[in-house]
């Protein structure tokens, strides 16, 4: 696979990311493996937050409109082959650079 359809494949949750990371041009990819990742256990958070009745589902739905948006921001960002921050979490790095 290319860069290009490594990067973009990083973002379509956990199966995409697993596909992903095992692609050889990952050492390439890494800024967008790692925003995925840290979008992926986001977003994995907020589903377990969801389980609380009432509260959870209110502020719930909200986050996964955020999630949703921060993921179009970055899912473009890779299909422009940009190495665009996630806004909010673009500065945690989990997988070392």
């Amino acid at each position: 696979m290319t860069k290009k359809a490594t990067d973009i494949w990083a973002y379509i949750g956990w199966p995409g990311f697993i596909v992903a990371m095992c692609q050889p041009c990952k050492d390439e990819c890494k800024f967008h493996l790692n925003q995925a990742l840290v979008l992926n256990i986001f977003a994995s958070g907020v589903a377990l937050f969801t389980a609380i009745p009432f509260v959870g589902w209110i502020l719930g739905s909200a986050l996964d409109i955020a999630i949703f948006v921060l993921w179009l921001i970055t899912f473009i960002g890779a299909c422009k082959q940009e190495e665009k921050e996630t806004p909010l979490l673009g500065k945690i790095n989990i997988m070392n650079k």
